[in-house]
């Protein structure tokens, strides 16, 4: 009967272990609390993620001035991944057999939604804020 007890000692001093984290630019779990995302490690995995993701980003703010309309081919239905939302996005905006190139990107770097993904993402992963901005469109831009 004895050894069904369960002692619990409580060391002066210590703190409780901070609960398990994933982090998933890094992947991998960590119980550092905060600290993580001050690391080398996931400052260079932000960094290399986010620059996968402004080319296709600088493509489609350069589709505001200029819009692009094919003719539909399966290949307008690509998608990208949007690192700030942790969701995948159309690229492209097909209709019919008419595709605005960049539009399903666009429409979604527009929306409120993308923004406040974004705002958390940058918070959370203390990312540049110069580079916030370019992983945004303001609604007007859209509009145009």
């Amino acid at each position: 009967m004895a050894r069904d007890l369960l002692l619990v000692v409580e060391i002066p001093g210590s703190r409780p272990m901070a609960p398990a984290q994933r982090c998933t630019l890094c992947r991998q779990t960590f119980f550092c609390g905060r600290g993580h995302v001050y690391s080398r490690k996931h400052q260079r995995q932000l960094k290399e993620a986010l620059e996968r993701l402004l080319p296709r980003v600088e493509a489609a703010r350069k589709a505001i001035r200029a819009a692009q309309v094919e003719r539909y081919v399966p290949e307008h239905e690509r998608c990208c991944w949007c690192l700030c939302c942790g969701c995948e996005v159309r690229e492209h905006l097909s209709h019919g057999n008419l595709t605005v190139l960049h539009g399903g990107l666009l429409e979604h770097l527009a929306s409120p939604e993308h923004k406040k993904a974004t705002n958390k993402f940058w918070w959370e992963n203390k990312a540049e804020v110069q580079m916030k901005e370019k992983f945004l469109v303001t609604p007007q831009d859209y509009a145009r």
